[in-house]
C-alpha cells in the first residue's frame, strides 16, 4: 500500500508535465578532437576505421488487420484499435482500445468482463444519443448505435514515436432507415519509452451531421459518460490526484486535473501504474467516476444535462494515459544503454 502511494505521488507529477512536452530526448553533440601540442597533423589524425554497426531505434510502428491495428514499439505490442466487430451480432462493438499493454507486455485493460459485459477497454461513449431533440440510442450499451470505418492511417514521426488516425460515420440504426448523425476523428498517439514510461494520447473530435446531435451521460446522480477505461483487478485498485489519496464514491467525486491508479501488490496485480487525465473543448475534467470494485474508472464528461452540437459544431475530447512502473528507479541511478 505505501509502495502504490508513493508511485501515484510520482505519477502525478509525470501527469503534470504531458501536457505540454512529448517524450523526446537530448543529445549534445560530441567535443571535437583536439592534436596534442607539437605533433604533426599526420600524427594527430587516426588512420581511417570501420565505423561500428549502429543498431536501430525501437520505433512506433502500425500492423494492419481487417478488424483493427496493432500499434507497436519495437515489435512489442502496444495497443489494440479495433475498428470492425468481432461478433456480427455486436454491429456497435467496435471503435474502442483493447488491449493495452504495459511495456513489460502485461495486459492493463479488460474487455467484455462478466460484471458488464458492455465495458470495453478504453472508449468513449454515452448512454444518452439524442437528434434532433429525440432520444435514438444508447452509445454506452452499444444499442441503436455503431459506425463505418472510412479510414484508417499511420504516420510515425522524427521523435519515434507515431500517431494512428481513425475517420468513422456514427451510424443510428435503430429505426428501419439508417441516420448518418456524426462524423469522428480519433488520433492515437503513442510515444516511445522514457524513463520506463508510456505516454498515450487520444484526441476524438466528434462532428455533428444532424440539425442537433445531443450527448448525455447517465441519465441519474452519477452521469457517467465520456472518456472511460476498464482496467484488470478494479478492486485492488488505489487512487491519488494532486499529491492526495482520493476516496471513491457512488456518484462523482471532484479532484485534480488528473487521476492516478495503483493496484495493491500481490495476487496478481500488475507492477504500474496508470495516470488518466481528460479534456472537453480545451477545458480540463475534474469530476470523476471512481470505483474500487468491478467496473469502470471514468472522466465525466458532460454529466446528467446532454451536451447539444448544432450541425457542424464539434466536441473535442482528449485524454492521456501515463503507464509508469509502480516502483521507480532509485535516485541517481544510471541506466543501461
Amino acid at each position: 500500500m505505501i509502495r502504490s502511494l508513493a508511485a501515484l505521488i510520482a505519477l502525478m507529477g509525470l501527469l503534470a508535465s504531458a501536457g505540454t512536452a512529448g517524450a523526446q530526448a537530448e543529445t549534445a553533440p560530441p567535443a571535437a578532437a583536439q592534436p596534442a601540442t607539437g605533433s604533426s597533423p599526420e600524427a594527430a589524425t587516426p588512420a581511417p576505421s570501420e565505423p561500428a554497426p549502429v543498431s536501430p531505434l525501437p520505433r512506433i510502428d502500425a500492423v494492419f488487420a481487417t478488424d483493427g491495428v496493432t500499434l507497436t514499439d519495437g515489435g512489442k505490442s502496444v495497443l489494440f484499435y479495433r475498428t470492425a466487430p468481432a461478433d456480427p451480432h455486436e454491429a456497435g462493438r467496435l471503435n474502442y482500445v483493447h488491449p493495452i499493454w504495459a511495456p513489460d507486455g502485461a495486459v492493463l485493460t479488460e474487455d467484455r468482463p462478466a460484471d458488464h459485459l458492455h465495458q470495453r477497454g478504453a472508449f468513449w461513449s454515452w448512454h444518452q444519443v439524442l437528434v434532433d431533440g429525440k432520444a435514438v440510442a444508447d452509445g454506452w450499451f452499444m444499442k441503436g448505435l455503431t459506425f463505418h470505418v472510412r479510414e484508417k492511417r499511420f504516420k510515425g514521426d522524427s521523435a519515434g514515436g507515431g500517431t494512428l488516425v481513425v475517420n468513422a460515420d456514427w451510424i443510428v440504426n435503430s429505426a428501419p432507415e439508417v441516420a448518418y448523425v456524426a462524423r469522428e476523428t480519433t488520433k492515437v498517439r503513442v510515444y516511445p519509452l522514457k524513463a520506463g514510461a508510456r505516454r498515450i494520447d487520444f484526441d476524438t473530435v466528434i462532428t455533428a451531421r444532424s440539425d442537433t446531435l445531443a450527448l448525455g451521460g447517465s441519465d441519474d446522480e452519477k452521469g457517467y459518460g465520456g472518456f472511460s477505461v476498464r482496467l484488470i483487478k478494479p478492486d485492488r485498485l488505489n487512487f491519488g490526484s494532486g499529491g492526495k489519496t482520493v476516496t471513491p464514491a457512488v456518484g462523482p467525486v471532484e479532484a485534480g486535473k488528473a487521476m492516478g491508479f495503483a493496484w495493491t501488490p500481490g495476487g496478481g496485480a500488475p507492477a504500474w501504474t496508470v495516470g488518466l487525465a481528460c479534456k472537453a473543448n480545451g477545458a480540463p475534467i475534474t469530476r470523476w467516476i471512481l470505483r474500487r470494485e468491478l467496473s469502470m474508472q471514468n472522466c465525466v464528461f458532460p454529466g446528467r444535462a446532454p451536451f447539444v452540437l448544432k450541425k457542424g459544431q464539434t466536441l473535442r475530447l482528449q485524454s492521456t494515459l501515463i503507464l509508469r512502473p509502480a516502483t521507480p528507479a532509485p535516485a541517481g541511478s544510471k541506466k543501461k544503454s
